[in-house]
């Protein structure tokens, strides 16, 4: 079934899950999916998300978004059109508002290179990589956009955790290939994706959580 459009309002029932633990086939359904697209597109965090025990874990929904790659894809829309529509409430209150002295005019960054950005993130990025694509906003440019900008603060957020949570099922990964890699191989996986994991939470982003 292809992604639905137009889901926004008023807010999708939440269908019936088994939350029982265990193996069992994948619960992913569309109409679970309309429910978390709809609360990532009123701007709710996946761990608000998530928390609600009637919808699935955190992990499970990193994980619907590996196996459906048209929810991954859905999901990924909602986040952009979401930082998209923050970004433009923050140029219109700035328009709106009385002009701001300062000491030289600074070169503005596109809402489309910011979005590019956090996408990089999101798939694994470190900052320092994600900056230094082409078209991409400075470092500089990032943090100070993080620091007097609280909608992309919380955009620049989410996108590290989904970062953190993906390299945690990467080392999950790890673990288990040790049957066809050997236990050594795995275990130097599983460290190294630990270590990355740890270098790559932004100091800026550990006090902002």
């Amino acid at each position: 079934m292809p992604y639905p459009r137009g889901i926004w309002n008023p807010e999708p029932p939440i269908p019936e899950m088994d939350h029982t633990p265990g193996f069992k086939e994948s619960a992913f359904s569309w109409a679970m999916a309309r429910v978390i697209l709809w609360h990532i597109a009123k701007g709710h965090t996946m761990k608000r998300i998530t928390r609600n025990p009637k919808l699935p874990a955190y992990c499970t929904v990193f994980q619907w978004m590996k196996v459906v790659p048209e929810f991954g894809e859905a999901v990924a829309e909602a986040r952009a059109k979401l930082a998209a529509a923050r970004l433009a409430a923050r140029d219109a209150a700035r328009r709106a508002g009385p002009p701001r002295r300062r000491g030289g005019r600074k070169p503005q960054v596109s809402a489309e290179a910011l979005d590019a950005l956090l996408t990089r993130v999101r798939e694994g990025a470190a900052v320092s990589e994600a900056v230094a694509a082409r078209g991409a906003p400075s470092a500089k440019a990032l943090y100070t956009r993080v620091r007097g900008c609280p909608g992309f603060r919380a955009a620049f957020v989410d996108a590290c955790n989904w970062r953190a949570q993906g390299l945690g099922f990467e080392a999950e990964d790890a673990v288990d290939s040790f049957r066809t890699v050997g236990y050594r191989a795995a275990r130097a996986r599983y460290e190294a994706l630990v270590a990355r994991k740890g270098r790559l939470t932004p100091k800026l982003y550990r006090k902002i959580a």
